[in-house]
């Protein structure tokens, strides 16, 4: 009974077609339903991108991303200049806010020799949330703010 449960909340959590957490986006913080559907997306691609399974990562970018990204680019994108998701040895969800109708979440990455600071971008796009965006964000940049 209790896995069924589980399942339904994970599919209502994953199924963002219909939600209303992502309509009428106002400057702010994050309301706690935003919260969870955004660490269940980025919580997806990182774990995709950890098992190198690139169409599944991939599957969680924006459509405006995957317009003017392929996914032989993404993939090279993210072999290339973001190892660290891929070596990761866990991460934690830190700040969201949503900022021009963007929902900007702060992450810290653990690595295996340092941790790291990164920003994610997400867009709704046919009551989808997207990956517009993730970088590294330097730790001077969060003690700035």
């Amino acid at each position: 009974m209790k896995a069924a449960m589980a399942l339904t909340l994970l599919l209502l959590l994953s199924g963002c077609a219909s939600s209303p957490a992502l309509s009428n986006l106002m400057d702010g913080s994050c309301s706690p339903s935003q919260q969870l559907l955004v660490k269940d997306h980025i919580s997806g691609q990182i774990d995709a991108i950890a098992d190198q399974n690139w169409q599944k990562a991939y599957s969680f970018a924006a459509k405006s991303f995957q317009e003017t990204i392929d996914l032989d680019r993404f993939t090279e994108i993210i072999s290339q200049q973001y190892v660290l998701l891929i070596t990761n040895k866990g991460y934690t969800f830190d700040s969201c806010a949503i900022e021009n109708e963007r929902l900007v979440q702060k992450i810290t990455v653990v690595g295996s020799n340092d941790d790291f600071r990164m920003t994610y971008r997400l867009s709704v796009e046919d009551q989808k949330l997207g990956v517009v965006a993730a970088a590294v964000t330097d730790v001077s940049e969060d003690v700035a703010t």
